[in-house]
C-alpha cells in the first residue's frame, strides 16, 4: 500500500457534496464547466495523484491506492458522504473507491469509463507508451492520444485539442508513469457493479473511440440503480465537446438522489 498523498482540491458552492475526478493524464481543470452545480452542490474537483497541482510520487499508482487519496481527502473536508463521480481513469479510481468504502456514497458516476481491466494488448501498449514517455517526454503522450480523444469529426485545430494537448503536456512524467503502469495492472470489477446499491449515473459519448459506448450500456444494465445518458456527437471527452448536455444529465441525476 502506498503512502497516502494530499490531493489538491477546488471547490464551488454549498450543499450536498458532489466530487468529480478528471481521467488520464488530465487535471480538475476539465470540469470547470460543471462548477455551475455548484449554485445547488458542494462541488469538488481534486486533482489526482501525480496530475495537476497534486504531488507526483515515484512508483506505481494503483487504483485502490488513488482512491485511498480521494477518501482521505473527503476526511479532511469533514465530509462524510458524497455523490463520486469519475471520468476515464477517474472511473477506475471511482470502482475503487466503492470496493474499499461503499458507505461513503450518496451516488456513484461513472463518465466514459468502464469496469473491465486491460486486455493484455492493451497492458502492452501503456507499458510501451511509459517506455517511450521515459525516453522522449510527455509529448509521446500527447501524440498518441489527441487523435482517439474526442470524436473523430472534431477539427485538429480545435481550441479543445489545444486544452486537452497543454494539460497532457503539464503533467508531471512521474505521474503520467505511475497511471499508465497502475492502470495496465488494475483489475477487473465487473462483477462489483451489480453490488452498487446506490443511485448510478453512467454516461458516455456515442463516438467514443477509447472505449466503445456499447460497455456505457451493459454496465447500466448491470448497476440496479442506474441510469444511462448517451451524449450525441461526443466522443472520450464529453465534458468538455458537449459541456452543456453533459452538465444537465449530471444535474439531472443530482435532483434524482437530492
Amino acid at each position: 500500500m502506498a503512502n497516502i498523498v494530499r490531493l489538491h482540491c477546488s471547490e464551488a458552492g454549498l450543499g450536498t457534496p458532489v466530487v468529480l475526478l478528471h481521467g488520464f493524464p488530465l487535471a480538475s481543470a476539465i470540469w470547470s464547466e460543471q462548477q455551475c452545480l455548484g449554485d445547488r452542490y458542494r462541488v469538488i474537483t481534486p486533482d489526482l495523484r501525480g496530475h495537476g497541482q497534486s504531488p507526483a510520487p515515484e512508483g506505481v499508482y494503483e487504483m485502490e491506492d488513488m482512491a485511498r487519496d480521494v477518501l482521505a481527502l473527503l476526511d479532511s473536508l469533514a465530509i462524510e458522504k458524497a455523490v463520486i463521480l469519475g471520468h476515464s481513469m477517474g472511473g477506475y479510481v471511482t470502482l475503487a473507491a466503492w470496493k474499499l468504502a461503499p458507505e461513503r456514497f450518496l451516488g456513484l458516476g461513472l463518465v466514459a469509463s468502464q469496469a473491465a481491466a486491460d486486455t493484455e494488448e492493451g497492458r502492452q501498449g501503456r507499458r510501451k507508451l511509459a517506455e517511450k514517455v521515459s525516453a522522449e517526454g510527455n509529448a509521446a503522450v500527447a501524440a498518441a492520444m489527441l487523435p482517439r480523444l474526442f470524436a473523430p469529426d472534431l477539427e485538429a485545430d480545435s481550441p479543445l485539442v489545444d486544452q486537452a494537448r497543454k494539460m497532457i503536456l503539464g503533467t508531471p512524467r512521474a505521474g503520467i508513469l505511475g497511471a499508465l503502469n497502475g492502470m495496465a495492472v488494475r483489475e477487473n470489477v465487473t462483477a462489483l457493479l451489480t453490488t452498487i446499491g446506490v443511485p448510478a449515473l453512467i454516461l458516455a459519448g456515442d463516438k467514443d473511440q477509447i472505449i466503445p459506448p456499447v460497455k456505457a450500456e451493459a454496465m447500466a444494465a448491470a448497476i440496479p440503480k442506474s441510469t444511462l445518458a448517451m451524449i450525441a456527437n461526443a466522443g472520450h471527452m464529453p465534458i468538455l465537446e458537449r459541456p452543456v448536455e453533459t452538465t444537465t444529465a449530471i444535474g439531472k441525476f443530482l435532483g434524482s438522489i437530492g
